[in-house]
Protein backbone atom coordinates (compact mmCIF):
# COMPACT_ATOMS: atom_id res chain seq x y z
CA UNK A 1 0.00 0.00 0.00
CA UNK A 2 1.19 3.33 -1.14
CA UNK A 3 0.10 5.87 0.62
CA UNK A 4 1.51 9.29 0.25
CA UNK A 5 5.21 10.92 0.25
CA UNK A 6 7.06 10.08 3.42
CA UNK A 7 8.83 12.89 4.33
CA UNK A 8 12.78 12.95 4.17
CA UNK A 9 13.07 12.93 8.08
CA UNK A 10 12.16 9.73 8.11
CA UNK A 11 14.90 8.58 5.88
CA UNK A 12 17.02 7.72 8.38
CA UNK A 13 15.25 5.19 10.23
CA UNK A 14 14.92 2.62 7.55
CA UNK A 15 11.71 0.82 6.30
CA UNK A 16 9.76 -1.79 8.21
CA UNK A 17 7.55 -4.13 7.11
CA UNK A 18 4.19 -3.81 10.09
CA UNK A 19 1.18 -4.15 9.69
CA UNK A 20 -1.72 -3.10 7.02
CA UNK A 21 -4.69 -1.96 7.92
CA UNK A 22 -7.66 0.16 5.92
CA UNK A 23 -11.16 1.65 6.61
CA UNK A 24 -13.75 3.20 4.74
CA UNK A 25 -16.70 4.18 4.84
CA UNK A 26 -19.58 6.06 3.17
CA UNK A 27 -22.44 7.48 4.30
CA UNK A 28 -26.01 7.95 3.00
CA UNK A 29 -29.29 9.54 3.40
CA UNK A 30 -32.46 7.58 2.22
CA UNK A 31 -35.70 8.76 2.32
CA UNK A 32 -35.88 9.61 6.08
CA UNK A 33 -33.28 11.78 5.85
CA UNK A 34 -31.42 9.78 8.50
CA UNK A 35 -27.75 9.24 7.81
CA UNK A 36 -26.62 5.83 7.40
CA UNK A 37 -23.38 3.90 6.36
CA UNK A 38 -23.88 2.74 3.15
CA UNK A 39 -20.82 1.42 2.56
CA UNK A 40 -18.56 -0.06 4.90
CA UNK A 41 -14.76 -1.88 4.45
CA UNK A 42 -12.25 -2.41 6.83
CA UNK A 43 -8.86 -4.42 7.11
CA UNK A 44 -7.86 -5.60 10.73
CA UNK A 45 -6.37 -4.07 12.89
CA UNK A 46 -9.09 -1.54 12.24
CA UNK A 47 -13.14 -1.70 13.15
CA UNK A 48 -15.76 0.73 12.92
CA UNK A 49 -18.40 0.24 15.37
CA UNK A 50 -22.24 0.05 13.70
CA UNK A 51 -23.79 3.68 13.80
CA UNK A 52 -25.36 5.18 16.67
CA UNK A 53 -27.96 7.72 16.88
CA UNK A 54 -27.42 8.75 20.94
CA UNK A 55 -28.86 12.63 20.16
CA UNK A 56 -32.72 12.88 20.61
CA UNK A 57 -32.47 16.51 18.95
CA UNK A 58 -30.46 15.24 16.08
CA UNK A 59 -31.52 12.19 15.61
CA UNK A 60 -30.95 12.20 11.67
CA UNK A 61 -27.00 12.47 12.91
CA UNK A 62 -25.05 9.39 12.81
CA UNK A 63 -22.46 8.93 15.57
CA UNK A 64 -19.39 6.12 14.45
CA UNK A 65 -16.64 4.90 16.42
CA UNK A 66 -13.50 3.86 14.79
CA UNK A 67 -11.52 1.31 16.61
CA UNK A 68 -8.22 -1.19 16.62
CA UNK A 69 -7.79 -4.36 17.77
CA UNK A 70 -4.19 -4.15 17.78
CA UNK A 71 -4.15 -1.49 20.95
CA UNK A 72 -2.28 0.86 19.22
CA UNK A 73 0.45 1.81 16.53
CA UNK A 74 3.87 -0.39 16.26
CA UNK A 75 6.57 -0.02 14.05
CA UNK A 76 6.45 -0.48 10.71
CA UNK A 77 2.38 -0.07 10.80
CA UNK A 78 0.50 1.39 7.42
CA UNK A 79 -3.01 2.85 8.15
CA UNK A 80 -5.58 4.00 5.58
CA UNK A 81 -8.91 5.73 6.70
CA UNK A 82 -11.47 6.96 4.13
CA UNK A 83 -14.66 8.27 4.97
CA UNK A 84 -17.13 10.04 2.47
CA UNK A 85 -20.03 12.29 3.27
CA UNK A 86 -22.97 12.37 0.32
CA UNK A 87 -24.96 15.04 -0.09
CA UNK A 88 -26.65 16.45 2.92
CA UNK A 89 -25.48 14.07 5.49
CA UNK A 90 -24.67 14.25 9.09
CA UNK A 91 -22.00 12.26 10.79
CA UNK A 92 -19.64 12.39 13.72
CA UNK A 93 -16.26 10.02 13.65
CA UNK A 94 -14.08 9.60 16.60
CA UNK A 95 -12.12 7.02 18.43
CA UNK A 96 -12.66 4.84 21.05
CA UNK A 97 -9.48 5.90 23.33
CA UNK A 98 -6.68 7.80 22.61
CA UNK A 99 -3.93 6.24 19.86
CA UNK A 100 -0.94 4.81 21.27
CA UNK A 101 2.19 4.71 19.48
CA UNK A 102 4.98 2.24 20.49
CA UNK A 103 8.32 2.41 20.73
CA UNK A 104 10.13 1.56 17.38
CA UNK A 105 13.31 -0.40 16.95
CA UNK A 106 12.81 -0.49 12.78
CA UNK A 107 11.26 1.70 10.68
CA UNK A 108 8.41 4.39 11.63
CA UNK A 109 4.74 4.29 11.37
CA UNK A 110 2.08 5.85 8.55
CA UNK A 111 -1.34 7.19 8.88
CA UNK A 112 -3.25 8.80 5.71
CA UNK A 113 -6.72 9.97 6.43
CA UNK A 114 -9.01 11.35 3.53
CA UNK A 115 -12.48 12.99 4.31
CA UNK A 116 -14.43 14.00 1.34
CA UNK A 117 -17.43 16.48 2.16
CA UNK A 118 -19.89 16.43 -0.42
CA UNK A 119 -22.24 19.55 -0.85
CA UNK A 120 -24.72 20.38 1.63
CA UNK A 121 -23.49 17.91 3.99
CA UNK A 122 -22.02 18.01 8.00
CA UNK A 123 -19.13 15.84 9.25
CA UNK A 124 -17.20 15.86 12.39
CA UNK A 125 -14.10 13.76 12.80
CA UNK A 126 -12.83 14.27 16.47
CA UNK A 127 -10.44 11.32 16.79
CA UNK A 128 -9.42 11.29 20.48
CA UNK A 129 -5.68 12.34 21.18
CA UNK A 130 -2.03 10.77 19.79
CA UNK A 131 0.32 9.39 22.69
CA UNK A 132 3.66 8.76 21.37
CA UNK A 133 5.88 6.87 23.42
CA UNK A 134 9.68 7.11 23.85
CA UNK A 135 11.50 6.22 20.62
CA UNK A 136 8.42 6.24 18.46
CA UNK A 137 8.29 7.55 14.54
CA UNK A 138 4.67 8.74 13.15
CA UNK A 139 3.60 10.05 10.15
CA UNK A 140 0.08 11.10 9.64
CA UNK A 141 -1.01 12.75 6.59
CA UNK A 142 -4.49 14.33 6.08
CA UNK A 143 -6.46 15.42 3.32
CA UNK A 144 -9.89 17.16 3.64
CA UNK A 145 -12.16 17.59 0.37
CA UNK A 146 -15.18 19.91 1.29
CA UNK A 147 -17.54 21.11 -1.42
CA UNK A 148 -19.86 23.88 -1.79
CA UNK A 149 -21.88 24.63 1.49
CA UNK A 150 -20.19 21.73 3.84
CA UNK A 151 -19.01 21.86 6.85
CA UNK A 152 -16.16 19.85 8.36
CA UNK A 153 -14.68 19.93 11.57
CA UNK A 154 -11.46 18.29 12.37
CA UNK A 155 -9.31 17.76 15.47
CA UNK A 156 -5.75 16.77 16.04
CA UNK A 157 -4.52 16.14 19.92
CA UNK A 158 -0.88 15.51 20.44
CA UNK A 159 0.48 14.67 24.16
CA UNK A 160 3.87 14.91 24.74
CA UNK A 161 4.26 11.35 25.60
CA UNK A 162 3.78 8.86 28.92
CA UNK A 163 3.43 12.04 31.61
CA UNK A 164 2.51 10.03 34.17
CA UNK A 165 5.51 7.67 33.14
CA UNK A 166 7.75 10.29 33.31
CA UNK A 167 8.16 10.60 29.61
CA UNK A 168 8.08 14.01 27.71
CA UNK A 169 9.49 14.68 24.35
CA UNK A 170 11.10 11.24 24.26
CA UNK A 171 9.92 10.16 21.31
CA UNK A 172 12.12 10.71 18.21
CA UNK A 173 9.45 12.17 15.19
CA UNK A 174 6.25 12.93 14.88
CA UNK A 175 5.03 14.16 11.56
CA UNK A 176 1.28 15.73 11.17
CA UNK A 177 0.45 17.37 7.45
CA UNK A 178 -3.17 18.53 6.77
CA UNK A 179 -4.61 20.25 3.72
CA UNK A 180 -7.65 20.98 2.78
CA UNK A 181 -9.23 21.16 -1.39
CA UNK A 182 -12.62 22.74 -2.91
CA UNK A 183 -14.80 20.00 -4.58
CA UNK A 184 -11.75 21.04 -7.82
CA UNK A 185 -8.80 20.03 -6.06
CA UNK A 186 -7.69 23.07 -5.66
CA UNK A 187 -5.83 23.93 -2.44
CA UNK A 188 -7.70 26.07 0.39
CA UNK A 189 -4.82 25.89 3.20
CA UNK A 190 -2.43 23.74 4.18
CA UNK A 191 -0.50 22.74 7.71
CA UNK A 192 2.32 20.91 8.64
CA UNK A 193 3.78 20.12 12.31
CA UNK A 194 7.46 18.43 12.54
CA UNK A 195 8.71 17.93 16.09
CA UNK A 196 12.09 15.68 16.04
CA UNK A 197 13.11 16.39 19.62
CA UNK A 198 15.93 14.20 19.09
CA UNK A 199 17.40 16.68 17.24
CA UNK A 200 17.07 19.34 19.72
CA UNK A 201 17.22 19.96 23.74
CA UNK A 202 13.92 18.87 25.17
CA UNK A 203 13.62 22.09 26.95
CA UNK A 204 13.51 23.84 23.45
CA UNK A 205 9.82 21.74 22.93
CA UNK A 206 8.72 22.51 26.59
CA UNK A 207 9.07 26.18 25.77
CA UNK A 208 7.88 26.13 22.59
CA UNK A 209 4.62 24.61 23.93
CA UNK A 210 4.63 27.03 26.59
CA UNK A 211 5.46 24.31 29.02
CA UNK A 212 2.45 22.74 28.57
CA UNK A 213 2.16 18.83 27.76
CA UNK A 214 -0.88 18.76 25.23
CA UNK A 215 -1.37 20.33 22.14
CA UNK A 216 -4.50 20.57 19.99
CA UNK A 217 -5.67 21.95 16.95
CA UNK A 218 -9.26 22.38 15.42
CA UNK A 219 -9.61 22.51 12.04
CA UNK A 220 -12.70 24.04 10.87
CA UNK A 221 -13.99 24.18 7.51
CA UNK A 222 -16.81 25.67 6.48
CA UNK A 223 -18.65 28.50 3.74
CA UNK A 224 -17.61 32.45 4.56
CA UNK A 225 -20.83 33.06 5.67
CA UNK A 226 -20.45 31.05 9.23
CA UNK A 227 -17.17 32.35 10.00
CA UNK A 228 -17.65 35.44 11.80
CA UNK A 229 -20.38 34.23 14.21
CA UNK A 230 -18.66 30.73 14.85
CA UNK A 231 -15.24 33.16 15.83
CA UNK A 232 -16.99 35.60 18.19
CA UNK A 233 -18.78 32.85 19.66
CA UNK A 234 -15.59 30.92 20.19
CA UNK A 235 -13.99 33.81 21.47
CA UNK A 236 -16.47 34.01 24.11
CA UNK A 237 -15.85 30.43 25.16
CA UNK A 238 -12.26 30.83 25.80
CA UNK A 239 -12.27 34.73 27.33
CA UNK A 240 -14.27 32.42 30.29
CA UNK A 241 -11.66 30.01 30.63
CA UNK A 242 -7.92 30.30 31.61
CA UNK A 243 -6.68 27.79 29.14
CA UNK A 244 -3.62 29.05 26.51
CA UNK A 245 -5.11 29.21 23.52
CA UNK A 246 -5.47 31.29 20.22
CA UNK A 247 -7.62 31.35 17.07
CA UNK A 248 -7.67 32.62 13.29
CA UNK A 249 -9.32 32.71 10.63
CA UNK A 250 -8.03 30.22 7.60
CA UNK A 251 -6.83 31.80 3.95
CA UNK A 252 -8.98 31.86 1.06
CA UNK A 253 -12.47 32.49 3.40
CA UNK A 254 -11.27 28.37 4.08
CA UNK A 255 -12.54 28.52 7.85
CA UNK A 256 -11.33 28.98 11.27
CA UNK A 257 -8.41 27.01 12.71
CA UNK A 258 -8.30 26.71 16.70
CA UNK A 259 -5.10 26.03 18.73
CA UNK A 260 -5.12 24.87 22.46
CA UNK A 261 -2.21 24.33 25.00
CA UNK A 262 -2.88 22.54 28.66
CA UNK A 263 -1.62 19.72 30.85
CA UNK A 264 -5.37 18.47 31.06
CA UNK A 265 -6.73 16.13 28.69
CA UNK A 266 -10.20 16.60 30.08
CA UNK A 267 -10.03 20.46 30.18
CA UNK A 268 -8.77 19.72 25.94
CA UNK A 269 -11.41 17.30 25.33
CA UNK A 270 -14.09 19.52 26.94
CA UNK A 271 -13.22 22.72 24.89
CA UNK A 272 -13.11 20.53 21.44
CA UNK A 273 -16.65 19.42 22.66
CA UNK A 274 -17.37 22.84 23.38
CA UNK A 275 -16.23 24.19 20.12
CA UNK A 276 -17.80 21.41 18.37
CA UNK A 277 -21.53 22.27 19.57
CA UNK A 278 -20.94 26.14 18.26
CA UNK A 279 -20.06 24.70 14.61
CA UNK A 280 -22.88 22.51 15.03
CA UNK A 281 -25.46 24.73 15.45
CA UNK A 282 -24.15 27.18 13.37
CA UNK A 283 -23.81 24.64 10.58
CA UNK A 284 -27.62 23.22 11.42
CA UNK A 285 -28.93 26.38 11.33
CA UNK A 286 -27.11 27.60 7.93
CA UNK A 287 -28.69 24.58 6.49
CA UNK A 288 -32.23 25.69 7.79
CA UNK A 289 -32.32 28.58 5.52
Amino acid sequence: MTLFAVPSVFEKYGDYEGTTGSARIRFSCGRSSRTAISHLETKSPLLVQRALYPDSNLSNMAHVYLMSSAGGVLQGDRFEIEIEAEANTMARITTQSATKIYKMEKGYALQKINVTANKGCYVEFVPRSLIPFRASRFCQDVTIRASTGSTVLYSETVSAGRTASGERFDFDACFLRMRTLDSKDRLLFSDVCNIEPSLDKKETFERLFGGKSIWSTIYIVTPSGNRASMDKEIAKAFRENTMLAGRSFLPNEGGLLVRMLDDSIDRIEEMISLVTEIVRSHAIRASEK
